[in-house]
């Protein structure tokens, strides 16, 4: 019994001498340095980026670029990564390098793949035909197929007037189908005026400079005033 515990103490020390930790370790005095430090790509368009492993702690052995698509290249330090069409929605990289300690320093890139919506419409939610006056409706626009939905702004309009500015509680970064809703009461001035919405993809510095911006048909209303419906009940 007592070699047997001799055994298994020595065991699991040699088992602690050889576990890292990855990441930010105190052991680490660089990371790896990614250009761009952020990628934004529309769904299916090519892709590149650089990772430089190290400067000045290179002279450990082990490093390398994970990746689930693409492929890399190498020259001394630096990685070269490129895709042709990138449509892997999980998609990372990693880029890493281990130090004399033993160490795995590593640096994930900041990638965004997105998808504006194939198609956006607006409909009133149960109701067709004439709206009258002071009376609330409900207005919705109906998004296919947008992603990332978070980074989405969704604006009501009547005519060339803002009514609300709507955004997604959802974390899904995969495409999804999105129904945005805004109550309205409208008034005689209302009549013929011409309801739609708009959506905007707000992707921040590393997007596009122009925004993707796609917006729903018109949706004409025909507003009658509260004493023709009175009229119509008697």
């Amino acid at each position: 019994m007592f070699c047997c515990c001799i055994f298994l103490s020595v065991s699991l020390l040699h088992s602690l001498c050889h576990f890292h930790v990855s990441g930010y370790d105190s052991s680490c005095t660089e990371f790896p340095v990614f250009t761009p430090s952020a990628l934004v790509v529309k769904y299916g368009d090519p892709a590149n980026a650089t990772c430089v492993v190290c400067q000045k702690d290179c002279s450990g052995d082990a490093s390398g670029l994970e990746h689930a698509m693409g492929k890399v290249t190498q020259n001394g330090t630096t990685m070269f990564w490129t895709v042709d069409r990138l449509t892997e929605w999980d998609t990372s990289l990693h880029c890493y390098h281990t130090n004399n300690a033993g160490d795995q320093c590593t640096s994930t890139l900041d990638l965004t793949l997105y998808q504006p919506p194939e198609s956006v419409s607006i409909s009133f939610v149960n109701h067709t035909g004439m709206m009258f006056e002071n009376q609330q409706y409900t207005l919705q626009c109906s998004l296919q197929n947008v992603a990332p939905v978070q980074s989405l702004t969704v604006t009501f309009y009547r005519g060339n007037t803002a009514l609300g500015h709507l955004q997604s509680n959802s974390e899904q970064k995969k495409p999804v189908n999105e129904t945005f809703t805004l109550n309205i009461t409208p008034s005689r001035e209302d009549d013929g005026a011409q309801y739609w919405c708009e959506t905007k993809l707000e992707l921040g510095p590393a997007g596009p400079q122009r925004p993707p911006v796609v917006t729903s048909e018109k949706l004409p209303a025909i507003v009658h005033c509260e004493s023709e419906r009175n009229k119509d009940v008697l």
